[in-house]
């Protein structure tokens, strides 16, 4: 008798505000009402399992009205299994070319780190076959590498958000597969409007904004 192999195990790394600015370029405020988890099971081949789905982001302080929407998603994602990892923004000083003078910014701090050790550590674990990094963000280029370098046997896909296929072309470059975002995958990934949990109670409910055109 045959043995029928095991599947291969998915899982899918987010950089939340690498895809959210993407999706905000296109000018439709419903596409932000996206089902990560339905996003990476789109990726998953019929010889694969879906492992881990990871959302990397970060929580702004400054503004309520886009903290509280920011809070309902993740609420959201989390009712569908997504595994959400929080990084912080701080407040630091820039160069402003066009005015001329030094500036106080907000940047988002430790994301791109908490990728990479993300990665790197399920790859130790053994806890992947394949890795989708939903990215365009060339700070990954030394963690595919040692992905590459260190486990042979793992591979790695890049999943470029919409519009940002120039951004990532040499972290392209370096995968074993790219795969668009393209509008219509997002359109098919939205959540409904209100999104229960495994137990059945309300987790979310999506944001009056999330529902205009």
């Amino acid at each position: 008798m045959s043995m029928i192999p095991p599947k291969k195990k998915v899982n899918v790394y987010v950089d939340g505000f690498n895809l959210y600015h993407a999706i905000d370029a296109l000018n439709d405020q419903r596409l932000k009402w996206i089902n990560l988890r339905t996003l990476a099971f789109s990726f998953v081949k019929p010889h694969e399992v879906l492992n881990h789905v990871r959302y990397f982001t970060a929580v702004l302080t400054w503004n309520k009205e886009k903290q509280g929407r920011h809070k309902i998603y993740i609420r959201a994602q989390k009712a569908f299994g997504v595994d959400v990892i929080e990084s912080n923004f701080r407040k630091v000083t820039r160069h402003c070319y066009p005015q001329n003078r030094y500036c106080a910014r907000h940047e988002e701090k430790q994301t791109d780190v908490a990728i990479a050790v993300s990665v790197l550590l399920d790859a130790t674990r053994g806890d992947f076959d394949r890795a989708i990094l939903v990215t365009a963000d060339s700070d990954q280029i030394p963690l595919v590498k040692a992905i590459m370098n260190d486990f042979p046997n793992k591979r790695i896909t890049l999943a470029a958000p919409p519009g940002r296929a120039g951004e990532a072309r040499e972290l392209g470059s370096l995968v074993h597969e790219r795969v668009p975002i393209t509008v219509g995958r997002i359109r098919s990934c939205i959540m409904p409007t209100v999104v229960h949990d495994d137990r059945g109670q309300v987790a979310a409910i999506r944001p009056t904004l999330y529902g205009k055109s």
